[in-house]
């Protein structure tokens, strides 16, 4: 008699076959494999949106890639700068042939860096990637060539320019009577040194009167009566053009951004061509970046992603950032924790405040602006003017 169980009798015999994976072990692996495939889902399905976050940032006292961003005319005097003056970027995804996935969707709702917003806000239906590049490098060359403009005339140089008609809008009162490529002398009469005069003196015309202006048409010099009308979103007097300065260069000064595109970055060229043909450094050897469109005349205007450029910023330890004083409403609600906004409108505002905290020791003993302060002007001028 043996004190064991023969093989196939006894307990042992109502044991299952040994497999080495026990029940736990068995809902774990089910749990990776879902995960596993609930990841490849959020990776294969896309969302209508589009997501913007911090890009890099340049110097354009600097060099991109070995090149310098801001080239002089050998004729044009320049001097030593300091410091840094760096425009920002941001890098824009769920575009043409960029779809968004959800997993990049979830991952950017997590991030207080990016700002999602509906594809169609981004990039405008039908547009291709192609055209989107195209219109980026058209703005940047227009915004560069204005930022020339405008440090050459902040430092007394005069470049003469010519307003042409680069659009007539399709059954605007101007329509038939103005033609792309006319160039506007005078309006009523007087002569016209920019778009902002024309756009002034079209003001003085009662909408739905006619405006007589002289034009210089292929050689000819002509004078036509347009009609106006008032538009219903601003009050003003219009024709239904869009106006394009043809400026007459005295100097030849380039801006390389390399491939960056878009108009944003055209206050910043401004400051630094200005700084390069003017004695002293403006910045002090300090550190600012900012973002704004330049005009002709020096204005600075509104940009997208505001808030992840002053991230940009901040992460690049920056003393100041100027900010467009358009985008303060975006500015106050996004500003990272330390961070240093000085809202601007004009080149010249910019110029000031650069100077000014270039030249301080200590930037808290200075009297800045801020966004929330543009913020209160502008409603109490509403609330002014309202009925």
């Amino acid at each position: 008699m043996s004190n064991g169980y023969h093989k196939g009798f006894g307990p042992a015999a109502d044991r299952p076959p040994h497999t080495g994976i026990n029940r736990w072990s068995m809902a774990m692996l089910a749990m990776v494999a879902i995960v596993v495939l609930v990841g490849a889902a959020l990776n294969w399905v896309h969302v209508d949106k589009a997501v913007f976050r911090p890009g890099p940032v340049f110097d354009t006292l600097g060099a991109i890639d070995d090149t310098r961003v801001v080239q002089m005319d050998k004729d044009l005097p320049t001097y030593p700068t300091e410091g840094d003056l760096y425009f920002t970027t941001i890098r824009l995804s769920g575009g043409p042939g960029d779809d968004l996935t959800v997993w990049d969707w979830l991952s950017a709702e997590l991030d207080p860096a990016t700002t999602i917003v509906p594809r169609e806000q981004a990039f405008p239906k039908g547009v291709t990637s192609e055209q989107i590049k195209e219109q980026n490098t058209s703005l940047m060359q227009h915004s560069q060539e204005d930022a020339a403009v405008v440090a050459l005339r902040a430092n007394g140089v005069k470049v003469p320019e010519q307003i042409m008609v680069a659009q007539v809008i399709v059954d605007a009162p101007a329509d038939g009577v103005l033609h792309v490529d006319d160039q506007i002398l005078k309006v009523e009469g007087d002569a016209m040194t920019d778009t902002e005069t024309v756009r002034a003196r079209l003001q003085e015309v009662k909408a739905g009167e006619s405006a007589e202006m002289t034009i210089s048409r292929g050689g000819k010099e002509l004078t036509v009566k347009v009609p106006t009308k008032k538009d219903e979103q601003t009050g003003r007097t219009i024709v239904g053009v869009y106006l394009a300065p043809k400026y007459e260069m005295p100097y030849d000064v380039k801006v390389d951004a390399g491939n960056v595109g878009g108009p944003s970055a055209g206050m910043m060229f401004a400051l630094a061509i200005y700084d390069t043909i003017t004695p002293g450094s403006m910045t002090g050897g300090k550190a600012f970046a900012g973002t704004g469109t330049i005009s002709g005349n020096g204005d600075v205007g509104p940009i997208g992603g505001i808030q992840q450029k002053m991230y940009a910023a901040d992460h690049q330890g920056v003393v100041a950032f100027l900010a467009p004083a358009d985008n303060c409403d975006e500015v106050v609600t996004g500003t990272p924790r330390g961070l240093t906004v000085i809202p601007v409108s004009t080149f010249d505002e910019a110029e000031k405040y650069v100077t000014e905290v270039g030249q301080a020791k200590d930037i808290s003993t200075l009297t800045l602006p801020t966004c929330q302060q543009v913020l209160d002007r502008k409603a109490d001028d509403a609330q002014q003017t309202s009925p």
